[in-house]
């Protein structure tokens, strides 16, 4: 946990190592979609990231990883499909703890906000899909900018297409990754006035040798975007 000084929170849930102690694999047993499979370089790159924010805008954003593996705690997800053992309830919560206190403060001394929740996809390896739950997630952002602030030319995604990444959707429909618990919970949409935006990177922008790239792309990205910069000027 980082404890930022700008208005954007940096979360990865899924890109955890770590065993917890006295907690068993989770099972999944009547959860929905269940998977246990680590995010790879989902962690170093949310860090990565904000190291290069820091540099970039002369201030660090929130950060918010979850060390623990996924198949011990999903921590996106909510709390009856999240984890199976009692024990894992302490982690869960430090992790959701976490992003709840960092949107408190974002909103407090800058009125709103951004999150980018970080993950991986492995279905096309150099995409970057976003899910917002078809926009409901960055409710407030649209309310201010209409939808170019999703897919105008001053967005972040259109800015790391410029880089030549490839995004998807190319339009406001969300069909593969619409957002989970993250930007379910946290997003604008439920008055919480901090905008969250899920980004599923492809595994060859998660590689150990893209990564410095895809990071300082990222960064690059967020401080030229209007709908992001305009956050806190």
């Amino acid at each position: 946990i980082w404890a930022g000084m700008l208005p954007l929170i940096l979360a990865a849930p899924h890109g955890g190592r770590l065993a917890i102690p006295g907690v068993a694999p989770r099972r999944g047993l009547g959860v929905a979609q269940f998977t246990v499979e680590r995010d790879s370089n989902t962690a170093e790159l949310a860090e990565l990231l904000a190291v290069k924010l820091g540099v970039k805008l002369g201030a660090k954003p929130f950060l918010v990883i979850a060390h623990f593996e996924r198949k011990f705690i999903d921590a996106n997800r909510s709390e009856n499909s999240a984890f199976e053992s009692p024990a894992a309830k302490p982690y869960y919560e430090a992790y959701h703890r976490a992003l709840q206190e960092a949107s408190v403060r974002v909103r407090q001394r800058w009125g709103s906000g951004l999150l980018i929740d970080i993950h991986g996809q492995g279905a096309e390896a150099d995409t970057i899909f976003r899910g917002t739950n078809n926009g409901k997630s960055v409710a407030a952002l649209r309310h201010r900018f209409g939808a170019a602030a999703l897919t105008g030319p001053k967005s972040i995604l259109a800015q790391l297409a410029v880089k030549g990444y490839r995004i998807a959707p190319p339009d406001d429909h969300e069909g593969r990754y619409v957002g989970g618990y993250t930007t379910q919970t946290y997003g604008s949409h439920r008055g919480t006035e901090i905008d969250a935006i899920q980004l599923e990177f492809g595994t060859t922008l998660r590689k150990q040798a893209n990564l410095e790239r895809t990071a300082n792309d990222l960064a690059q990205a967020i401080g030229v975007s209007r709908s992001a910069v305009s956050l806190w000027l």
